[in-house]
């Protein structure tokens, strides 16, 4: 190779580098993203004590007696369809992502054996599930239990948990009594 093609090479090797480092910081400089004005994820807390909490405001504001009456534990069964992502419900069936919902209510919170409960729920093992207890927590259970690892949203139809407590109450060898 004589000095003049040696140079052609260099030269070659030289414009592409002086290309690609110049397309680099062009690109930086029309693509610079944008830095939040507060960096990191807003953590919801508990509120003062003395206000009122969002499970008190989930609370029904009929009686459980009236909640049954209109309530369809058949409509219920199609309304679980969304508990049934992370939950079972036949006898002694397996966990999922959420415990097994066999005879939840009226049995004690968090005592489905093998399941990893949050603390929170671990925290109130020694209560059982009463059936304005369930209400509060499908209407929304991060204010229901604050601290609770389930991710569920909650069902804001009044309907829909009505129903889908009937069908609850129905899946247990002992279904607790429906308040008159």
């Amino acid at each position: 190779m004589d000095g003049l093609e040696f140079n052609k090479v260099m030269m070659a090797v030289l414009l592409v580098g002086t290309a690609t480092l110049g397309g680099s910081i062009l690109t930086t400089e029309l693509f610079r993203p944008k830095k939040p004005a507060k960096p990191g994820y807003e953590v919801a807390v508990a509120p003062p004590a003395g206000q009122q909490t969002a499970a008190a405001a989930a609370a029904p504001a009929k009686s459980m007696a009236e909640v049954f009456a209109s309530a369809n534990a058949a409509n219920g069964q199609a309304v679980y369809r969304q508990c049934a992502t992370c939950h079972t419900i036949n006898k002694g069936g397996a966990n999922g992502a959420g415990p097994n919902l066999w005879g939840v209510v009226g049995r004690n919170h968090g005592a489905v054996s093998g399941f990893n409960y949050s603390a929170a729920m671990r925290a109130k093992a020694s209560q059982p599930w009463t059936l304005e207890e369930m209400y509060a927590f499908i209407t929304n259970p991060r204010a229901a239990l604050p601290g609770t690892s389930m991710a569920f949203a909650g069902i804001r139809s009044e309907q829909q948990r009505a129903d889908l407590m009937a069908y609850l109450r129905e899946q247990s060898d002992n279904p607790v009594d429906v308040p008159k």
